[in-house]
């Protein structure tokens, strides 16, 4: 199968791995707390460049689905040390960020929601993007905010964490904490794998 499927590194395109020792180590890093005026705190593991971005785009443009596992353990580690620090719980929720029904067709299913279940942590998908929302493509980070609608299709019990690929303005991240928390849901914060 090599021969006529060769694998290459989702990170910098080397042959042999999904994704190769060097790229695996870029991945390690612990979260840090991203730059952004929002209520909650959100971390995030890198800035949107190197393999992080490349990562993050085989797996939602070109179907790596076989970076998930790699990309939920890095996850896994990450809340683990937010966990050790005392920055959230040990048994926490994630929450994947919601995603448009039509991007979810087109991708075959939601990555995110894929990479929080390869963590095998607590996951609960429960957020849609409400109809009738615009592209945020274009616009400000403030018509961002106040454009962005989440609905809340079903309620997660306990603390939440909401997991999303990159953060931008925080549009998604803040009306995601809002809908859950107006439920009655303990937001804790949000951790994303970039931050652009």
């Amino acid at each position: 199968m090599e021969l006529f499927l060769p694998r290459a590194c989702g990170g910098c395109g080397a042959p042999g791995a999904s994704l190769c020792i060097n790229c695996q180590r870029v991945w390690r890093t612990p979260p840090k707390l991203a730059r952004l005026d929002l209520d909650i705190p959100v971390w995030t593991l890198s800035p949107y460049d190197g393999p992080h971005r490349k990562v993050l785009i085989a797996m939602k443009e070109h179907g790596r689905t076989d970076l998930a596992a790699f990309v939920g353990a890095a996850l896994g580690a990450s809340i683990s040390y937010l966990a050790s620090r005392g920055e959230i719980e040990h048994d926490i929720t994630l929450v994947p960020a919601p995603t448009r029904p039509t991007s979810r067709r087109r991708r075959g299913g939601d990555p995110v929601e894929r990479v929080c279940k390869a963590s095998r942590l607590s996951t609960f998908p429960c957020l849609s993007i409400s109809s009738g929302t615009p592209d945020s493509v274009g616009q400000t980070a403030q018509q961002r905010r106040l454009n962005m609608r989440v609905d809340l299709v079903r309620q997660p019990r306990g603390s939440v964490l909401i997991i999303d690929d990159v953060v931008t303005t925080g549009a998604t991240i803040s009306a995601s904490a809002n809908v859950l928390r107006a439920a009655g849901v303990q937001v804790r914060g949000a951790l994303t794998y970039c931050q652009a």
